[in-house]
C-alpha cells in the first residue's frame, strides 16, 4: 500500500475525544487530535505504509489547540526520533 495523509481539524480532535469531554482551554480538541494521529501511526504500522499527519488550517482564536499538538509532538519525537505531527497549517485566518 501507498502512503497515507491525514488531516486533523480542531473539532475533529474534538469529536474524537467525545463531545461530554471537558474542552476548558482546548483539551479535548488536543487530546482527541492527539490520539487520532496515534492511532493512525500504530495501525499504519500494521500496514507498513508511511503516514503524513497534517493539521488544518488554525486561526488565532484556536492557538492553544495548535500549541497542544506542538507539545504532543516533541514529546513524541522525544521518545521516538520523530515528530508526532508532519506538518501543521499556521494561518491565523
Amino acid at each position: 500500500g501507498g502512503p497515507i495523509m491525514v488531516t486533523f481539524s480542531r473539532g475533529g480532535g474534538q469529536f474524537i475525544a467525545g463531545k461530554a469531554a471537558d474542552n476548558t482551554d482546548d483539551a479535548a480538541c488536543i487530546a482527541g487530535s492527539v490520539a487520532g494521529a496515534l492511532h493512525v501511526r500504530a495501525v499504519a504500522k500494521l500496514y507498513g505504509v508511511p503516514v503524513i499527519l497534517h493539521s488544518d488550517h488554525c486561526q488565532k482564536a484556536w492557538l492553544p489547540w495548535f500549541d497542544g499538538m506542538i507539545k504532543a509532538s516533541e514529546e513524541y519525537f522525544e521518545k521516538n526520533g520523530e515528530p508526532l505531527f508532519s506538518s501543521h497549517m499556521l494561518d491565523l485566518s
